[in-house]
């Protein structure tokens, strides 16, 4: 499968050795892991543990977008429509073989809010209507929810996740939630307050049992857990391509079932808003195309490591941090610590304290960036780092918040 665009760019290949060994000594193995941080640009002036939301590009996809940009500036007309535009195939091939899917089953966005979008929006509802969605959804995905709520009289169903529950404590939470009148399953795939892993297969198995259309927001498990379509049968699927992925900043992805196509109203300018083309979802007029071309490049980065490898790495250097402070009479963790449930992102609290200080004094005390929050339904300091976060990063991290809970 060609992942690269039809441009194809000099000095851009990757000449990285997978050791041949287990995958969880690989994980550990950081002769191997200082040679994948080579590849990505560093900050100069403080350590970045906040990469669940967005994720710095490998160097050479930076250079893809940068020289395509560079040439499109010097012909937009042409570069765009009559060059460019050509590479959109081969990019969208490379995405649908990571879900499982066919190239006809992808549009591309400016990012997973709008991909989202597309489907809350698009799927016809009437007055009355219900639908199932988590308070802990994505915060603009429960917006565009009360929006149609408010605007077509159908009804919302919330249901919580706190953090502490098993994963059989999350099923019957969403299955007590179904009523004959539920049309549509809104699940998110990771949490992205937290970090906690939903058992979507089982729910997505009994919503569809149901009749009930199944959206699923993998915005934050994309490239890093197993996102197949097939064995979700879930209806639609929203990523983004700028996290784990480490696309180009920033992209975002949306599955839609080919026989739902025509079912689903697009919220870009199609001429033919019912037609069963995927591509009526991305009629946008003019878009940044050396965006989407150097996806080429990240999409190949992803496919040399793999996405076990990731999953792999990105739980030890996890596990590193939580089990060094997971003893800590002061310290309280947002989500069940299991491999099954967790992976890369955390969520925690220190007793007595508010995390938004904390999160200043980390940076004040050690120049270390993270991301908390103090929202009515989840409270606490995301600590998220990457394949190319430093061990020694992890290690400053851990000292720091010994000392700051003395």
């Amino acid at each position: 499968m060609q992942t690269q665009p039809i441009l194809q760019l000099k000095n851009t290949a990757i000449r990285l050795e997978i050791p041949q060994k287990p995958i969880n000594e690989i994980a550990a193995d950081e002769r191997f892991w200082k040679k994948v941080q080579s590849f990505f640009p560093k900050p100069t002036d403080h350590i970045n543990l906040n990469n669940g939301g967005v994720s710095s590009n490998p160097i050479h996809v930076e250079k893809a977008f940068l020289t395509y940009y560079s040439l499109l500036n010097t012909s937009p007309s042409y570069f765009t429509w009559k060059v460019m535009e050509a590479g959109r195939s081969a990019i969208k091939q490379g995405l649908a073989e990571m879900i499982n899917a066919k190239e006809n089953e992808i549009a591309i966005f400016r990012n997973a809010t709008e991909a989202l979008n597309n489907a809350i929006f698009g799927i016809p509802l009437e007055a009355g209507d219900e639908v199932v969605a988590c308070t802990q959804d994505y915060i603009k995905c429960v917006a565009s929810w009360k929006q149609r709520e408010l605007r077509d009289k159908i009804k919302i169903t919330w249901i919580e996740i706190t953090g502490k529950e098993t994963n059989q404590e999350v099923i019957e939470k969403y299955l007590s939630a179904f009523s004959s009148s539920t049309k549509v399953l809104h699940l998110t795939h990771l949490i992205n307050w937290n970090g906690q892993i939903l058992p979507v297969e089982q729910i997505c198995y009994e919503a569809k049992k149901r009749g009930i259309t199944v959206i699923v927001d993998a915005a934050h498990s994309f490239a890093v857990i197993e996102t197949d379509v097939r064995k979700l049968n879930c209806d639609y699927m929203a990523v983004a391509l700028h996290k784990w992925l480490s696309g180009p900043i920033a992209a975002g992805m949306l599955f839609v079932k080919k026989e739902i196509i025509p079912l689903t109203y697009p919220l870009a300018s199609a001429f033919d808003p019912l037609s069963d083309q995927i591509t009526k979802f991305e009629e946008m007029s003019i878009q940044v195309l050396p965006n989407l071309l150097a996806l080429g490049y990240a999409l190949e980065f992803h496919f040399l490591l793999g996405r076990e490898l990731k999953e792999a790495r990105l739980t030890y250097l996890r596990k590193r941090w939580t089990t060094a402070l997971e003893n800590e009479p002061a310290i309280t963790f947002n989500v069940p610590l299991n491999e099954v449930q967790c992976k890369a992102i955390v969520n925690f609290n220190v007793t007595g304290r508010d995390s938004l200080d904390i999160e200043q004094e980390l940076f004040e005390t050690a120049k270390i960036h993270v991301t908390a929050f103090n929202r009515p339904t989840m409270k606490g300091i995301r600590i998220t780092p990457n394949i190319y976060t430093p061990l020694s990063d992890i290690d400053t991290f851990i000292e720091t918040m010994k000392n700051l809970i003395q």
